[in-house]
């Protein structure tokens, strides 16, 4: 199988392992500035053994990501053993590895140059890693088994033109949501937005918050056929007894 990202030689340069199909812009800057604050910049070796992580302040994160992760792959290996990827928002390149490692064939975008350099240096082999934005249209032919926003959909601030993108890019596929919170109501993301302002201008960059956008659950839902391979129990429900976690997140599969 031909890799997709392949076709997107011909667009721009490759530079230290990343096709460059657009310009860094600024968001790429305050992210990385926003990310040394909270202490989520991790060196080479750290990105080497993600999703596992045995300390740090942010390790339950990653313990839920891992077994979020876990869940993708085992629904990926049941239709299709071997399916074509696209990642988008890959950041370091953890999860276009774990696919990859699986069998898949795995193209990870990303607007943050940064990320992307250390995702083609800890992961040479296997995925491909592109600097561009889900609209970018070097990715117009190009189709896909499955369209993936693990930790992503949140940067997106119209969800049913992202899923509608994301749809023409995997027409006979699915698209996955994971790993977002997805709000009950407008109520509650439009409180969400407030947190979100109120907490990066705390930490000081609060041009962040513009990046950052609160959906529903039904601005997913409406976006056509769909399953929900997990309901979040919420911060305020009872710690998961097998795992000891809490995880909000849904993990939302919109079929063709």
């Amino acid at each position: 199988m031909r890799h997709p990202a392949d076709a997107l030689q011909a667009f721009g340069p490759v530079e230290h392992g990343v096709a460059l199909l657009e310009r860094p812009g600024r968001f790429g800057d305050l992210y990385d500035r926003a990310r040394g604050l909270e202490g989520r910049i991790l060196d080479d070796a750290e990105v080497a053994r993600l999703p596992h992580r045995s300390g740090g302040p942010h390790r339950w994160e990653w313990r839920v990501r891992a077994r979020n992760a876990q869940r993708l792959l085992v629904h990926l290996a049941r239709p299709a053993p071997r399916s074509t990827v696209l990642d988008v928002g890959c950041g370091n390149g953890w999860m276009s590895a774990l696919l990859a490692r699986a069998g898949h064939t795995v193209l990870g975008i990303d607007r943050n140059l940064p990320e992307l350099r250390q995702a083609a240096r800890v992961f040479p082999d296997g995925p491909r890693f592109a600097l561009a934005d889900l609209f970018n249209p070097a990715l117009d032919d190009l189709r896909f088994n499955v369209v993936l926003f693990a930790a992503s959909f949140h940067y997106f601030a119209d969800a049913r033109s992202t899923l509608q993108r994301a749809r023409m890019l995997a027409p006979d596929g699915e698209v996955h949501v994971m790993d977002s919170t997805l709000y009950p109501d407008q109520k509650a993301a439009g409180e969400a937005r407030a947190r979100t302002a109120a907490y990066y201008a705390h930490i000081g960059v609060p041009e962040l918050a513009a990046h950052y956008h609160a959906h529903t659950l039904e601005d997913v839902r409406t976006a056509g056929p769909h399953l929900i391979l997990r309901r979040p129990r919420g911060w305020n429900a009872p710690v998961d007894r097998l795992y000891g976690l809490r995880d909000p997140f849904h993990h939302v599969v919109l079929r063709s």
